[in-house]
């Protein structure tokens, strides 16, 4: 299957199982969300290695190959992923996946730094229409949510609305921590990746091989962060959300996690990093037709304005 095939599948069932999950964001915490769809994604993929006969090739690793897959995860799922759904239960999926999707621009800073890509002006350009979007998209915001509009007091009124306001500004900055994580770990991911290929000589099943060491060590800590913002550990959910997790969970890892690092591996991290740049327009009708969330003519301009940013760094950096 060709990598831009894969790439655009990542996209559709990150944005699809992010649509599911914000069924259920009002009866269960982001990092219980996030550590469901991590022990799905244990059980798949060490279900397919087992099934392929491949499992027992994790144990050629070197250690220092190992080390950069576990903090693939850690910066890309368990810093990314959380602070992504963390932003999407205050600002929702499309303005969400707006600004977390400026993760190209923080790729292309980071090979800046630590590759030693050459520095041009198109960066800051593209800072320009990204920094402009983020404040359309916040404004953009409904102002006071679930606010009567019978309030006597104007007073209450101003005090409710500054403190959606602050709540906006905290999303946003949750919603470009997920970015930083997500690019962190996306640079990791095509390193370790094709360090597996060359180490193991085989293709597709590199993918699933990286995902079987990723996925447990991040279940342990995500694990950490449930007992840490929950107080306790518990599997006492409804029929409903434990119905719409798991069916979230094998959409966006049992599937995502595969096309996403099998993308990068075949595709490389430009071409993931373009079709991510679509995935508000994909989430713009489905979170309508799902969740029935509407999206004002501020937050769209601001969704724009992010996409054509990004778009400079894709496609006229040197």
């Amino acid at each position: 299957m060709q990598g831009w095939i894969i790439a655009f599948l990542a996209v559709f069932t990150f944005v699809s199982s992010n649509v599911i999950f914000r069924k259920v964001e009002n009866e269960v915490s982001p990092a219980y969300i996030n550590s469901v769809r991590t022990l799905i994604g244990i059980i798949t993929f060490w279900i397919v290695a087992a099934i392929s006969g491949v499992l027992i090739l994790i144990f050629q690793f070197p250690l220092m190959l190992w080390i950069w897959l576990i903090l693939s995860f850690i910066f890309g799922q368990v810093i990314g992923d959380t602070a992504y759904f963390t932003a999407q239960k205050e600002l929702g999926v499309t303005q969400t996946v707006a600004i977390a999707l400026t993760f190209p621009l923080f790729t292309y800073i980071l090979a800046i730094i630590f590759l030693d890509e050459i520095f041009s002006y198109i960066i800051i350009i593209a800072f320009t229409f990204i920094s402009i979007g983020v404040i359309f998209i916040n404004y953009g915001v409904k102002k006071a949510k679930n606010i009567p509009d019978n309030l006597e007091h104007r007073k209450m009124k101003e005090n409710i609305e500054n403190d959606h306001k602050k709540k906006s500004w905290r999303a946003i900055a949750f919603a470009f921590l997920a970015s930083l994580g997500w690019a962190i770990g996306l640079v990791i991911i095509d390193y370790a990746v094709n360090q597996i290929t060359i180490i193991t000589e085989i293709q597709e099943m590199s993918s699933v091989l990286a995902n079987v060491v990723r996925f447990p060590f991040a279940f342990l800590i995500l694990l950490g962060f449930v007992k840490h913002t929950d107080g306790k550990i518990t599997v006492r959910k409804s029929k409903r959300a434990w119905g719409w997790l798991i069916l979230g969970s094998i959409i966006g890892t049992s599937l995502g996690a595969y096309f996403y690092t099998e993308a990068t591996r075949t595709a490389g991290a430009t071409i993931m990093a373009l079709f991510a740049t679509a995935a508000p327009l994909i989430a713009i009708p489905m979170d309508y037709i799902f969740n029935k969330e509407r999206i004002n003519w501020r937050s769209m301009i601001g969704v724009i304005l992010i996409i054509i940013g990004i778009a400079f760094i894709i496609f006229m950096k040197p």
